[in-house]
């Protein structure tokens, strides 16, 4: 079985890795949820003084790879991912993107994330579809 060595050295990820451009996600396991409270970034502004549907589905991804990641310790890229929009995203204020296994069998696992505001109202959800790969994570220290 190959490793796929995960250097935060090397971690350039859009999502949660040392970029720039990036959301900067950091995540921790909280009961069955992988969290991440990030604000964004008027950068990443869509209509006015909300996130673009993009970055709004990458946030809804990276949460559900890493509740997979998490739960596997195996990478699982996405290959379905389906997000519904349900109010707009704010930018320059906390909020929460989170993510759980629902069902994990033969080689694929089925998610469910989410993003809510500091009210704990819900702005947009995902059902995500990732395939478990055989190469383990081996962690810097």
């Amino acid at each position: 079985m190959d490793t796929f060595n995960w250097s935060q050295e090397d971690n350039k990820c859009f999502g949660c890795g040392d970029n720039p451009w990036g959301l900067k996600l950091e995540f921790e396991k909280d009961g069955d949820w992988m969290v991440a409270k990030p604000s964004l970034h008027c950068h990443y502004q869509g209509f006015k003084n909300s996130a673009h549907g993009g970055i709004i589905a990458t946030l809804l991804d990276e949460a559900a790879a890493w509740a997979v990641m998490s739960k596997t310790g195996r990478l699982a890229p996405s290959f379905k991912l389906n997000c519904e929009f349900k109010k707009p995203v704010p930018l320059e204020e906390e909020i929460t993107t989170r993510a759980k296994v629902l069902t994990q069998k033969h080689g694929v696992a089925k998610s469910r994330s989410e993003i809510l505001d500091k009210s704990g109202n819900t702005l947009a959800t995902a059902r995500i579809s990732s395939k478990i790969l055989d190469r383990k994570i081996e962690a810097d220290s």
